[in-house]
């Protein structure tokens, strides 16, 4: 892992992923990419390429902040407040099915270096019976109705979600608000569940990529929890008491930090009667003396990471930056640029390995110059106070160097000198995602991240892909 400066991450920012043409057309006209020098006594091709701006101005453009026409019909998110502080929010659309989400704003940032790894030790215990329901039962309560029940855990939140035929739903809430606010924590389950987290951690630190970033998380905050990897490490596994996650529930699962969403089949005023009936006795806040952990705003600190397996044929490098969060004005146009960036994949690239122009973007023309590396993959992980943005590459030993020029070289190229064509790629793969996003299932994190976020799918749509720069 290598850390670096933002100074060419924050340059990008300030002009918002768009370039003055007026200051490229004084330059010569030949320099018109980042990674190449054209011969001046080369004359330029007159032939439209894929991705030609051109192309684009004959389709039309729309005027500065109109929806297109399919977009017009996106489902209307209606959001609710109860009582006790619990936001439920509901895109609905006629539909058999219906996926249920209760996100809980707690996440590994919320722990300490002592009870590191609780908050996903929490998750499984979740599953392991409640008051009313043992485990077999609710596995078999769960089976019965046809539903999926799943959950995972983050740095910053945790999420338990359901996907149910329209008369399941009912139960659904039931189930969740059971498992959320009366499981037991049994001594049993807390100590039997050990095993199979520490299966699971092996299993995690097989993949290079998710080695290389727990590091470079830690390397990143340091002394912040928000450095500590999401699973916790083999000591905290073990010593992880009933003690640890009581407190660690008393401190996050209270009503101003959950949110429960629905999507597909259900109908907004539905699912608040059931929220009121399943999570109302929920407190609005946590225990008088109980304060939660995590929530400075942790600082970005450059620095410099070397882990040396021989066992590895290959070598895994990251250079990663600050970014914006996810409350920030820029997180739009990282989400562009990472897709600007992209990935590479030797073995999906081979045609064109041998004639790098021939490749897809600029960045993956500027990799297919160095056959030893294989794989490259941009990252962009925004949170509530802070980000991380930078570029994942795996090649030959051989190649380091490179690898590590390559994640410094890109974001200082695209802070010069960004063609309109990638931009417009760029926006036309972001697009696709967003439009793509249609099953009950897909929608319902999306609806949650953007009720956080004080935004709308639509909104987003809008505002990234569709609005022009004013001039």
């Amino acid at each position: 892992y290598m850390g670096s400066s933002q100074r060419p991450i924050l340059s990008l920012m300030k002009r918002g992923l768009y370039h003055d043409l007026d200051r490229y057309k004084k330059k010569d006209k030949c320099s018109s990419s980042p990674f190449t020098r054209i011969d001046p006594g080369v004359i330029k091709s007159t032939k439209t390429l894929q991705f030609s701006q051109s192309i684009f101005d004959k389709n039309g453009s729309l005027p500065y902040g109109e929806i297109p026409e399919p977009l017009k019909f996106e489902r209307d998110c209606q959001i609710s407040v109860l009582n006790n502080g619990i936001r439920v929010c509901t895109e609905y659309w006629p539909n058999k099915v219906a996926s249920i989400g209760v996100v809980i704003g707690a996440g590994s940032r919320h722990e300490t270096l002592e009870t590191s790894g609780t908050a996903h030790f929490m998750e499984h215990l979740h599953f392991k019976g409640t008051a009313k329901r043992t485990r077999l039962a609710l596995e078999t309560e769960v089976e019965n109705m046809g539903a999926h029940l799943n959950a995972f855990t983050s740095r910053e939140m945790t999420i338990y979600h359901m996907q149910v035929l329209q008369e399941g739903i009912p139960k659904a809430v039931d189930i969740l608000g059971d498992m959320l606010l009366n499981s037991l924590y049994k001594e049993t389950n807390v100590e039997a569940e050990k095993d199979t987290i520490l299966q699971e951690l092996e299993e995690v630190n097989k993949d290079p990529m998710e080695v290389l970033l727990e590091n470079a998380y830690f390397n990143m905050y340091r002394e912040h929890m928000m450095g500590q990897p999401i699973l916790g490490d083999r000591g905290n596994i073990k010593a992880v008491t009933r003690d640890f996650v009581v407190n660690y529930h008393a401190a996050n699962y209270f009503g101003e930090n959950l949110v429960i969403v629905g999507a597909g089949g259900i109908k907004h005023e539905e699912l608040v009667e059931l929220a009121n009936t399943h999570f109302g006795h929920c407190a609005r806040r946590p225990p008088e003396g109980v304060k939660r952990k995590g929530t400075e705003k942790p600082t970005f600190i450059p620095a410099l990471t070397m882990i040396r397996d021989d066992e590895m044929e290959n070598c895994c490098v990251g250079v990663f930056y600050n970014a914006p969060s996810w409350m920030h004005e820029d997180y739009y146009s990282f989400l562009l640029l990472e897709r600007i960036f992209g990935s590479y994949n030797q073995e999906a690239n081979y045609e064109g390995l041998n004639n790098p122009g021939k490749q897809y973007n600029s960045v993956q023309s500027y990799l297919a110059q160095y056959p030893d590396i294989v794989k490259h993959q941009a990252i962009y992980s925004p949170y509530k106070d802070c980000g991380v943005f930078g570029n994942y590459l795996i090649g030959n030993e051989a190649f380091v160097k490179q690898m590590n020029y390559c994640g410094l070289h890109f974001p200082t190229k695209f802070a010069d000198y960004i063609d309109e064509s990638e931009i417009e790629r760029a926006k036309q793969k972001l697009y696709m995602e967003l439009t793509n996003i249609d099953t009950t299932a897909d929608i319902m994190p999306v609806s949650y991240t953007h009720l956080r976020a004080h935004e709308t799918l639509r909104y987003l749509v809008c505002r990234l892909l569709l609005e022009k720069k004013k001039q």
